[in-house]
């Protein structure tokens, strides 16, 4: 081990960063929240319920003193997703990590699932 490479917390540092997760009051986006705020970053977190946006954010680690707000946006509602986007930049300045989490609660797997479905979760992923 080379003590002159730096350390992982040197290498994943997000002080100063804004990251936006979307649909991160659920499990799986709560968790990049979670380690996004731990690495530095301050969240912004999406939910399609401004209720449980706001619960979650007020529950993450502030260890560098972030402020993390939650957000209504829901990615199937443009309207929704240009007011959450507004909301968040106008809390925070600039959003410089996106973490597109949100989805669908289409309880279908690969074997049944309808082509247009696939392709509007697709959509939201890329």
């Amino acid at each position: 081990m080379n003590p002159d490479e730096p350390a992982v917390q040197q290498l994943f540092d997000l002080q100063g960063r804004c990251a936006l997760v979307t649909g991160a009051s659920g499990y799986l986006g709560g968790a990049f929240a979670r380690a996004l705020a731990e690495a530095g970053a301050t969240v912004i977190v999406g939910s399609r319920d401004a209720g449980r946006a706001a619960s979650t954010a007020s529950e993450l680690p502030s260890a560098f003193g972030q402020i993390h707000c939650g957000v209504a946006l829901d990615y199937l509602d443009e309207n929704s997703i240009e007011a959450g986007v507004t909301q968040a930049v106008d809390s925070v300045g600039q959003i410089d990590i996106l973490v597109n989490n949100g989805h669908a609660a289409d309880a279908h797997d690969l074997t049944n699932v309808k082509g247009e479905d696939f392709n509007r979760q697709l959509a939201n992923a890329t």
